[in-house]
C-alpha cells in the first residue's frame, strides 16, 4: 500500500549502501528505490548503481545517481564509496551508526533468505525515515510496486539510455523487423543459469526451439520474427529452418533495449525480462519450466516488479 507522507520535508535520507547483481537487478533496485523516493518524498543517493550509470545521462551527472542535471558525469568511486559504507554499517559498526542518527536497514537474513518482500512505501519504512538523520538500505528484497506503476513514466524517462545505444538498438530492430509482421524477444538465458537455484531454469537449445515453434503457431496467420539475445552462442537457434531469426546487438545493455523494442517477450525468470517488459511495454510469457506449452493468456504486462 502506498502512503504518502504528511510531512515530507521530516524524512531523512536514503542511501542505498550496497549493489546487487548485475545490469538486470541494479536497475530493478535503483527503480524502485527511486519511484518510492517520489511517491514518499524522501532524498536518494544511489551510488550502488555504480558503473551502469553511465548508459542513462539523467543519472550519470551525479556522484550518487541524483536525477539532479550537471554537465559532466560523474563517474569513479561509486563503488568504493559502496564498499566503505557497507564496512562501516556492519556489525561492529552499528553501535556507533545509532549512536549519530543513522539506522541501517539490511534486509538480506530476514527478506532476502526468506524471499519475502520488503515495501519501501508502508508505514514501518515512513516511521524508520522520520526517526533517522540517515537510512542506510542494504539487501536484495526492497519493493516498490505500485509505485513503480504510478510512477512509470518519469523512471522510464530517468532510465532511457544515451543517444549512442538507442542509434544500435534502432538499427538492429530495424533489421530484425524487416519482411515480419511481428517481433518476438526470445531472451535465452544460460550461462550463469547453470547453477543459479540448481540450474532450474537452465533450459537446453532444443527446448528453445520447441518454443519457437509454440510462439509462431500463436499467430498463424502472421509472420512472425524473434529476436534472440543471450549470454551464450544461439547460432543453432538462428539457423532453425523456416525461422525467421536474428540475434541482438550483442552487448548486455543494448540486448536489453532491443528486447524492450519488441512486441512480445518470451523467457526465463529474470530482472532482465522483467525490466524489458516495464520499460518498453511488451507483454512477457515467463518461461518456468522445461515442459511448459506458450498460449496467449501466459503473456503478461509488467508495468511492476
Amino acid at each position: 500500500m502506498v502512503v504518502a507522507s504528511a510531512k515530507p520535508h521530516r524524512l531523512s535520507t536514503v542511501l542505498v549502501g550496497r549493489p546487487e547483481g548485475q545490469l538486470g537487478n541494479r536497475i530493478f533496485q535503483a527503480a524502485a528505490f527511486l519511484a518510492a523516493s517520489m511517491e514518499m518524498g524522501f532524498p536518494l543517493w544511489n551510488p550502488a548503481l555504480g558503473s551502469y550509470a553511465r548508459f542513462f545521462p539523467a543519472l550519470d551527472h551525479d556522484f550518487f545517481c541524483r536525477p539532479v542535471g550537471g554537465s559532466l558525469p560523474i563517474r569513479p568511486g561509486r563503488l568504493l564509496f559502496c564498499k566503505v559504507v557497507d564496512a562501516l554499517t556492519g556489525r561492529f559498526g552499528r553501535p556507533v551508526c545509532s549512536m549519530v542518527g543513522v539506522s541501517v536497514l539490511d534486509v538480506a537474513q530476514t527478506h532476502d533468505v526468506g524471499e519475502l518482500e520488503y515495501d519501501l512505501c508502508d508505514r514501518n519504512f515512513e516511521s524508520l525515515l522520520l526517526r533517522s538523520r540517515l537510512v542506510v538500505a542494504k539487501g536484495w528484497k526492497f519493493r516498490a510496486h505500485e509505485a513503480l506503476r504510478t510512477r512509470r513514466g518519469r523512471i522510464v524517462e530517468l532510465f532511457t539510455p544515451e543517444v549512442a545505444i538507442q542509434c544500435r538498438v534502432a538499427e538492429n530492430i530495424a533489421q530484425a523487423r524487416a519482411g515480419v509482421d511481428l517481433l518476438v524477444g526470445l531472451h535465452v538465458r544460460r550461462g550463469d543459469y547453470a547453477n543459479w537455484l540448481g540450474g532450474k531454469f537452465y533450459y537446453g537449445f532444443e527446448t528453445y526451439a520447441d518454443w519457437i515453434k509454440q510462439a509462431e503457431a500463436l499467430w498463424p496467420e502472421k509472420k512472425v520474427g524473434f529476436l534472440i539475445c543471450s549470454n551464450e552462442n544461439v547460432d543453432d537457434l538462428l539457423s532453425l529452418p523456416s525461422v525467421h531469426a536474428s540475434s541482438g546487438p550483442g552487448e548486455p545493455v543494448t540486448d536489453l533495449y532491443a528486447l524492450a523494442a519488441c512486441d512480445f517477450l518470451i523467457g526465463p525468470p529474470s530482472t532482465f525480462t522483467l525490466w524489458a517488459s516495464y520499460y518498453g511495454g511488451a507483454p512477457l510469457h515467463m518461461l518456468l519450466k522445461g515442459s511448459q506449452q506458450l498460449h496467449m493468456a501466459g503473456f503478461a504486462h509488467h508495468q511492476r516488479f
